[in-house]
């Protein structure tokens, strides 16, 4: 269905950089040096690269440049810092600038290839609500950096957003503002670029961080200072909101406001390795993965054919149902992983199954899984056409079962207990707003025709913590068809991992009092 870039990148950075996109991003949204027309008119004239990599997601663009540049260990640090920053910092924000506008006034006009003759399988999106979000990566300081801090540390950055401009050529090895009067570019060298996209490897998870940087890096009026990328990666990774709803910086109560210092100490990075609690959620996001190799499959594999059976499922709309797909985080990836793979476990032999699973922020997202068994009479053909036709049966009737839902997605498997060898997946994606008494009452009598959720219904939902405590399990209840949802109640964390925790939270409450303290006090001075 899509047209995808083959490029891995020309050089070794691009094709780390490449790598990395993929797997966080998948390759449906992620694609690596992009071209434009510029300068190149009725096949003739020479095209231009506009960016090392770029992101399409929604509204979101991420554009990346990727410049390595060796960093003159042999000469005077005061001669070598200015150098390489130049080349590798100042050059990037002057490609990345150029890329967003070039992509603000021609938005149609980006390629996957140098003859500009195919467009991206994604378009950019125009208009005010597009976000662009410039990040610059830089090659070849680590192991100066490294140096330059006496062996501490992973050999990044450090970050001071008091500095900007030309005022970084007297700052080795820190990075501010680059450019203040510009739209803000986030900086990362070759270690936290390849531990932030390892860690936060999901669009929605990276996009957010993104966000939530530049609010804090770009404050006004506010120093924000780190000993490196990974110290303010860790403070994000184990701090929550009031609501523990999402992930944050620091919490700060409403009625104190944001110091005007912020500092995140060395150490923060290595604590967070050496967490139990954080080591439990690698594990738990084990099964996530096999929400991205789904959503892969569907990508690389998607048969043109049997989409077309249906008049109101065009390209469009199936990217925007592997879009939501892979809009999920992290932390939902594992839970609709085990959705999923539940459904294809408890699916007898010789039946159908369907499943239904609210899905993103506020459920206006729902998930309808669906196995269906392959008679012994029927070609495979056959059962595929079979297959997408219950499938759409089963999406367009869980708005009764799920009455707050506006899109509905729905995914397709082949009953495991299969006596056959391969397999295939479908897609089918509805989204509706306002559904009228007439419509509903049509689909109750599908529903009822087609003996549609039925005693076979699953209506599963999930509690379990992003950071699991110890022997906790994601806790499921499966509600047969015309029950009451009861929603199981998360284990309580134990006493023994309890009091640490507390005792933490509360030495990381006294820090921040004593910075905010230092801070007025500096205030005064003035």
């Amino acid at each position: 269905m899509f047209d995808l870039a083959e490029s891995e990148g020309v050089t070794d950075s691009e094709r780390i950089l490449t790598q990395l996109c993929r797997k966080s991003f998948l390759r449906l949204w992620s694609q690596t040096n992009v071209f434009t027309n510029e300068g190149f008119r009725d096949g003739k004239g020479g095209t231009k690269e506009l960016c090392d990599a770029l992101v399409v997601f929604g509204d979101d663009i991420i554009v990346f440049s990727d410049k390595h540049v060796v960093f003159q260990a042999d000469k005077d640090l005061a001669v070598a810092w200015p150098r390489w920053y130049r080349r590798a910092v100042r050059d990037s924000c002057k490609q990345l600038h150029g890329a967003k506008s070039w992509l603000q006034r021609f938005p149609e006009q980006a390629f996957l290839d140098a003859k500009c003759t195919r467009p991206l399988p994604v378009p950019v999106p125009s208009g005010e609500g597009a976000r662009f979000h410039l990040v610059a990566v830089t090659r070849g300081s680590q192991e100066a950096a490294k140096s330059y801090n006496g062996g501490e540390g992973l050999g990044s950055f450090a970050l001071d957003s008091s500095i900007e401009g030309d005022a970084h050529l007297g700052e080795p090895f820190t990075i501010g503002l680059p450019d203040p009067g510009k739209h803000f570019v986030h900086v990362f060298d070759e270690v936290t670029i390849e531990l932030l996209l390892s860690e936060l490897d999901t669009a929605a998870d990276f996009l957010d961080y993104l966000k939530k940087r530049e609010a804090l890096l770009g404050r006004p009026g506010t120093q924000v200072r780190a000993f490196g990328e990974e110290e303010l990666m860790a403070a994000y990774l184990r701090n929550m909101n009031a609501d523990e709803t999402e992930h944050v910086f620091f919490d700060v109560p409403p009625d104190e406001g944001v110091p005007d210092l912020i500092m995140f100490d060395f150490g923060l990075f290595d604590a967070l390795a050496e967490d139990p609690a954080y080591r439990r959620k690698k594990q738990a996001d084990e099964i996530s993965y096999e929400w991205d190799a789904l959503i892969d499959r569907l990508v690389r594999y998607g048969d043109p054919g049997i989409h077309s059976a249906f008049a109101n499922q065009p390209v469009s709309e199936s990217e925007k149902g592997l879009r939501l797909m892979a809009a999920e985080p992290r932390y939902r990836r594992r839970q609709l992983a085990e959705a999923f793979i539940g459904a294809l476990r408890r699916a007898e032999r010789g039946k159908r199954l369907g499943r239904l699973v609210y899905g993103g922020v506020a459920g206006e997202t729902v998930y309808v899984f669906v196995v269906a068994a392959k008679k012994a009479t029927e070609s495979y053909d056959e059962y595929r056409r079979y297959r997408t036709g219950l499938l759409s049966a089963y999406v367009q009737t869980a708005k009764l079962k799920a009455p707050l839902g506006t899109t509905f997605v729905g995914l397709a498997f082949d009953n495991q207990t299969k006596d056959y060898p391969g397999g295939s997946e479908d897609l089918f994606v509805l989204s509706k707003e306002e559904w009228t008494d007439q419509e509903l009452a049509q689909l109750e009598a599908m529903r009822q025709e087609f003996k549609l959720w039925g005693d076979a219904m699953e209506l599963s939902r999930f509690r379990q913590d992003e950071f699991p405590q110890a022997n906790q399990r994601v806790a499921i209840e499966r509600i047969q068809s015309g029950q009451e949802p009861r929603v199981a109640p998360a284990n309580a964390p134990a006493d023994a991992e309890r009091k640490p925790r507390q005792a933490e939270r509360a030495k990381a409450e006294k820090r921040r009092r004593k910075m905010q303290q230092a801070s007025k006090r500096r205030n005064r001075g003035r």
